[in-house]
Formats: structure tokens, sequence, C-alpha cells
């Protein structure tokens, strides 16, 4: 008896929980929505890269929102075109969202390190690679950059 009584206490707490994952979500959700539905590759109504618009060079997460596009619609290849590391980081992503929701809702999973600089330090050389190599002009890095191809 007791141990119902405790689920029945319990259960406010966990749909406590999946409030703010799923206001996430639900904003995730109408942003993909809206970049499925305005084609980035032919709009000007998203802003452009500070670090583009000041320098002409593509920052780690320049092609980003196109990458999104092309994902949204199947294409793997033109989102890795547009973005290599972002599409490679979306797992990551993916299962950072569903590990903090499974813990907020009482189900802990294990946490990406975040905090870490075994994390944060090899991410932002990484990071700094990346854009460095994306920006050379010669072949063969020249495919990394963000350059619109739908």
């Amino acid at each position: 008896m007791t141990d119902l009584a405790t689920d029945l206490r319990s259960r406010p707490d966990r749909l406590g929980g999946l409030v703010a994952p799923a206001g996430l979500l639900a904003t995730g959700l109408v942003a993909c929505a809206y970049v499925a539905a305005v084609n980035p590759n032919h709009s000007s109504a998203y802003p452009q890269c500070p670090t583009k618009l000041l320098t002409g060079l593509d920052c780690p997460m320049c092609g980003a929102t196109r990458a999104v596009y092309s994902l949204l619609h199947g294409n793997v290849v033109g989102a890795m075109d547009h973005n290599l590391l972002f599409v490679l980081m979306v797992p990551a992503f993916v299962y950072a969202f569903v590990a903090w929701t499974a813990t907020r809702m009482g189900h802990p999973m294990r946490p990406i390190p975040i905090e870490s600089k075994w994390v944060w330090g090899p991410l932002l050389v990484l990071m700094i690679a990346f854009m460095i190599v994306r920006n050379l002009p010669m072949q063969p890095w020249h495919w990394l950059n963000s350059a619109s191809s739908t």
C-alpha cells in the first residue's frame, strides 16, 4: 500500500518535470516546421551569420539552417554539404535531449558531461579546426564551406 501511495505522490513531480522538455520540444518543432516551409537557400527571411557578415568567413555553425532544411527533406548528403560538423553532432543533440527529459521524468540516464574540460576542450579544438579547414579555398577542402547548394 505504501508503494502505491509513494507512486501517486511522485506523479505530479514527474509531470512537472515534463513541462520544460515539452516546451523546448514544441519550440523546436515549430522552428523546424518554419525551416521546412521556408527554404533558407532561397529566402532572405533568415538573419546572416555575424561572423560571415563581418569577416566573410564561415563560422563552425554557418550553414546549419540550410543543413536542417536538407535533413527535414531527407537530403542527408545536402545537409552534410552545408555543415558536416552540425550533421555529425545531431545524434549528440538528440541523446542530450532524451537523457535530460528521461532524468526529469524520474528515469535517470547518463548525461553528456558538458561541464567537463575533457568535453569542452576537444570540442572547442574541433570547432576551431573545422572553421579553419572549411575556409581554405584549395582542394579538397572547399566543399566544407557553407555555400548554398539546394
